[in-house]
C-alpha cells in the first residue's frame, strides 16, 4: 500500500482529527488536512496529485508545530514509519474536530499545480504547428 493510501486510511479511521506523517525531512498531511493547516497556519499548498492537496513542515521543527497546532486546537496526530514498515503513532493530541471537507483547492487556479504529461506534450503539438 502507498504512503498516500496509508494516509487516506488514517483519516477515515480518525475522522476529524488531522493525521501527519513522516515522508523523508518532513511531517505531510494531504487533503482535508492540508487544507486546515494552510488555513490555520500558513503552509505552502503544493500538489500531491491531481484533486489531493499536501503540505508539510520540516521534522527538525516537529516541536515547534505541535506547539502551533495545540494552540490551533485541532485533534492531531503523527506517525512515523517503523522498522515492519508500518506507520506507528508517536504522538497524539485530542482537541476540537476539523470541519474541512474537501480534499483540494480548484486545481486549475492553484498556482503549485504541475503539468501533466499530457498537458506538456499537447503544448510541444501547438508549438510544432507555428513553425
Amino acid at each position: 500500500m502507498k504512503m498516500v493510501e496509508k494516509m487516506e486510511e488514517l483519516q477515515k479511521e480518525n475522522s476529524g482529527t488531522i493525521i501527519l506523517v513522516k515522508n523523508g525531512i518532513f511531517f505531510v498531511a494531504i487533503g482535508k488536512d492540508a487544507l486546515t493547516l494552510h488555513n490555520e497556519l500558513g503552509l505552502k499548498l503544493t500538489c500531491m496529485r491531481s484533486e489531493l492537496c499536501k503540505v508539510g513542515f520540516l521534522v527538525k521543527n516537529a516541536e515547534e508545530y505541535i506547539k502551533k497546532l495545540e494552540n490551533i486546537g485541532y485533534s492531531f496526530k503523527l506517525y512515523i514509519k517503523n522498522g515492519k514498515n508500518e506507520l506507528e503513532e508517536i504522538y497524539s493530541y485530542t482537541g476540537k474536530n476539523t470541519t474541512e471537507i474537501k480534499e483540494c483547492i480548484d486545481c486549475t487556479k492553484c498556482e503549485n499545480k504541475k503539468d501533466s504529461e499530457k498537458e506538456i506534450l499537447a503544448r510541444i503539438k501547438e508549438l510544432g504547428k507555428t513553425k
